[in-house]
């Protein structure tokens, strides 16, 4: 019963920081167009796409590029593998920009693709992807329980990673979580 009561608070914060952020999308959509770079579009690297929701989010802690906002020591997918440690600085290498939103919910602006032919977790054709948390640093700390990805596509819409594929069907134990995002909305549960 407790379980069956966590996963769904779970799905409700993942569906409440779709809901926010695909309202930002919109409004960055209709200020500056579409998001593909190489065309003139917004989606010109992560901080730009930091600085973009920035201005749309109410956000009660902005890390800019630096360590924090993300649980130290890392995630680990639904199969228990180490996925990443998310609390890293921004360097060269990685230009990933974190906020903390005003009810809890941390994101990171991980990648860009200029020409939105990137592919990820099944997901195609997309301009940039960002990581969401939607407890904060709480655990588990899992992909597919409190860590989800969103893809922008070209077409300027926000998407939960799985849905414009078979991927959704990776969504288990047996795999990382990466791709659960979209049926955990599907399905309004978490069926895993």
């Amino acid at each position: 019963m407790i379980n069956k009561t966590r996963n769904q608070e779970y799905v409700s914060k993942l569906k409440k920081a779709y809901s926010t952020l695909a309202q930002a999308t919109k409004l960055i959509v209709a200020e500056e167009g579409m998001p593909r770079a190489d065309k003139g579009g917004w989606a010109t690297s992560g901080e730009n796409l930091y600085l973009l929701y920035k201005k749309h989010l109410l956000k009660s802690r902005d890390c800019e590029g630096n360590v924090g906002c993300f649980e130290q020591g890392g995630y680990v997918g639904l199969n228990g593998t180490d996925q990443s440690n998310f609390n890293v600085a921004a360097s060269e290498k990685y230009n990933f920009r974190k906020l903390v939103l005003s009810d809890g919910v941390q994101i990171r602006f991980d990648g860009i693709s200029t020409d939105c032919s990137t592919s990820r977790t099944g997901s195609s054709n997309f301009c940039a992807w960002m990581h969401v948390d939607i407890n904060g640093a709480k655990k588990p700390n899992t992909y597919g329980r409190d860590l989800f990805e969103f893809i922008i596509k070209e077409n300027g819409g926000l998407y939960p990673v799985g849905c414009d594929n078979e991927e959704t069907d990776k969504c288990d134990r047996e795999h990382s979580g990466r791709a659960c995002a979209c049926k955990v909305i599907r399905e309004d549960a978490m069926n895993y």
